[in-house]
């Protein structure tokens, strides 16, 4: 995947220090971008001092890659991408070896794919695992580097479009609220604020005062202008309709969905408004592993999957007709996932995304390893960890954020939570509370492949949102975290379930 050249990261270091941190010191939000910013600079910091040794020896170790690939394709017959061969004859300082990096990924990803696709016209298992070493080998290059981002100055590039409105802020959200609640123009919004934190979505919280002059909280979830997923539930209106499905259909802990906005005028993405939860969320996703969370709230959230996983899916049928496939209705689970793969697969190919030899060898990979499950399948939160619940007084009052939700398998839900969880509870002791609340008998010998899995989405969409960032078109700072730790994170996590022995 092609590296965050240290021009963007300066370009979006710069934008925060001038439109949140200066101007905002004091607040909360200025104190997170602070931190944040803080962590992009010592990156930066990184590349400048010990960068180039490292590339080029990677470099180096994928040029061979390249042609280990291009003798096996020989040896069997497949028809290789017209520059299948890489130009390593340049200098050796760091900006000419981020050229041949960025070339030789892609050159890579087309060759993997070719690859990948022709696996039916191999002679044989030996052939095929042949081929699964090799796609695994180029996988393990790609994710090496990945989390050690260089230094790398980009010319001047065209101003992307300009966006459709401004941002969400507290007039145009009164200007909302009065088209669709009954006390119209008496309705005034007298406080709108930012959550901080999160990366999918952008999160406020506002108050209104009605006609009577009562007072009224609510939260305000929003895309970004150009949002990293246009999938699913990732898309804010789907997920808008999912929640109110299950906020009818369920008695979990959910904030109700009141009022979708959808193209409204002056604004420059698409949000919804929802009602407060009591409750904080008590942890970070990257500081889960060291936080402090009680047992009982652990326990809790095995609880609360089961009830989920419990869920008929006829229940949820509006929404699945009108934003998801109704043929998941009759599907088993490895029907499903095989074709999730093949959409996730085609979504890839056809969005624009970063050429990414890591995400090609794991589509390889799951599409190879479909655990036999003929059971129906279920609704999965998909981002059911610490991060995503609210806890009051020592029970779990929402769980939010169902912008990853997928209709699969529960072992996907409890495969994601498994590092964290793992972390704070005997990982055996969760699952088994999970089935005694209720919820289904676990593969846990197949628990791997949902990860990888959920891993898989998380690694296509966070690739559009790197180069989002790349591109100029999002100069949002939420996007160095994905690039600098999110990112490494799951292609960690997921070259790990696809090695398991």
């Amino acid at each position: 995947m092609k590296i965050t050249e240290t021009g963007d990261y300066l370009k979006v270091a710069l934008h925060t220090l001038e439109t949140k941190i200066a101007p905002e010191m004091s607040s909360s939000d200025g104190q997170a971008a602070a931190g944040i910013l803080m962590r992009v600079l010592a990156e930066l910091s990184r590349r400048e001092q010990v960068s180039a040794p490292a590339l080029l020896a990677s470099n180096a170790v994928g040029q061979k890659l390249l042609e280990r690939l291009g003798r096996f394709a020989s040896d069997n017959a497949i028809a290789m991408p017209d520059d299948a061969a890489a130009n390593t004859d340049t200098g050796e300082d760091f900006s000419a070896q981020a050229q041949v990096h960025e070339a030789l990924s892609a050159q890579l990803a087309r060759v993997c794919t070719t690859l990948s696709d022709q696996r039916k016209t191999l002679a044989g298992p030996a052939q095929n695992d042949e081929l699964s070493g090799l796609l695994l080998e180029v996988g393990q290059w790609d994710e090496a580097f990945v989390a050690a981002q260089r230094t790398i100055a980009l010319p001047e590039t065209p101003p992307p479009p300009a966006p459709k409105g401004e941002p969400l802020n507290q007039a145009l959200l009164q200007a909302f609220l009065r088209s669709v609640h009954p006390d119209g123009d008496t309705l005034t919004v007298t406080q709108f604020k930012a959550i901080p934190g999160g990366f999918g979505k952008q999160t406020s919280r506002a108050t209104y005062t009605d006609a009577a002059g009562t007072e009224h909280e609510v939260i305000v979830r929003k895309s970004d202008p150009v949002p990293m997923a246009l999938k699913g539930a990732f898309v804010i209106d789907n997920e808008f309709y999912l929640l109110r499905d299950v906020y009818k259909s369920s008695d979990l802990p959910l904030p109700e969905p009141l009022w979708l906005a959808k193209d409204f005028p002056g604004v420059d993405a698409d949000f919804y408004v929802m009602s407060p939860l009591p409750g904080a969320v008590p942890s970070s996703f990257l500081g889960a592993a060291d936080a402090t969370i009680p047992e009982p709230i652990i326990l809790e959230m095995a609880e609360l999957m089961a009830r989920l996983h419990k869920l008929e899916l006829p229940a949820i049928g509006d929404y699945l007709a009108a934003h998801d496939n109704p043929a998941v209705l009759n599907e088993t689970v490895e029907g499903c996932y095989r074709r999730l793969i093949a959409e996730w697969k085609a979504y890839y190919a056809q969005n624009d995304h970063l050429p990414s030899p890591f995400v090609v060898y794991l589509l390889d990979w799951l599409d190879q390893n479909v655990p036999a499950n003929a059971q129906n399948p279920v609704l999965v939160h998909g981002d059911f960890n610490v991060h995503n619940v609210l806890v009051d007084d020592g029970r779990i009052t929402g769980v939010l954020d169902w912008e990853c939700a997928t209709i699969g398998a529960p072992e996907q839900d409890l495969a994601y939570v498994r590092p964290i969880m793992s972390q704070h509870i005997d990982w055996d002791r969760f699952i088994d509370h999970y089935e005694a609340s209720g919820g289904r008998t676990i593969d846990r010998e197949g628990l791997n492949f949902y990860m990888a899995f959920a891993a898989m989405r998380l690694c296509v969409i966070f690739n559009k949102g790197v180069r989002n960032l790349q591109q100029g078109i999002n100069n949002d700072i939420r996007y160095g975290i994905i690039d600098l730790d999110l990112t490494p994170e799951f292609m960690t996590q997921a070259l790990a379930c696809t090695t398991a022995k």
